[in-house]
């Protein structure tokens, strides 16, 4: 569905403003929902944004970056959350990599003296490459099952 940050808000954001005897939060004494609820609030639309050639030229396409530079008139804060959110991005794809799935036999039969040929499929669901390296030598952990 393509709409605007208008339609969105007053068409599907609003409703979701609750009652204050609905809320679930607990309050200091003396406090409550309606001191935290502004329901006349009408927020800043990108669509509303004079972006100025300085600006565009500073930001590139970076919605992040131009919507604040526009709304604060502050270019530096706009390139800063430019750059916040590259770190971020960089940052989600270093940790949000999911560990591979290695699946085979759980089985190794081994005999005194001669090779052993063991066959796994390893699945990035992440679709990244997976490197196997395997470990020779005194490199092998020892562990025995009784």
């Amino acid at each position: 569905v393509n709409s605007t940050e208008k339609v969105l808000f007053q068409g599907f954001g609003q409703t979701w403003q609750i009652k204050p005897e609905e809320s679930l939060f607990i309050y200091e004494p003396g406090l409550g929902p309606d001191n935290y609820s502004h329901p006349g609030h009408i927020p800043v639309f990108t669509s509303d944004l004079k972006i100025s050639a300085e600006v565009r030229s500073a930001c590139g396409d970076n919605t992040a970056c131009l919507f604040d530079a526009a709304a604060t008139n502050d270019t530096a804060i706009g390139l800063n959350s430019m750059m916040t959110g590259l770190m971020l991005e960089q940052e989600r794809n270093l940790v949000g990599n999911a560990p591979p799935n290695i699946t085979g036999d759980p089985r190794i039969v081994a005999f005194l003296g001669k090779p052993v040929l063991y066959t796994m499929v390893v699945n990035d669901a992440d679709e990244f490459n997976v490197t196997l390296s395997p470990m020779t030598g005194a490199q092998l952990p020892v562990t025995y099952t009784f």
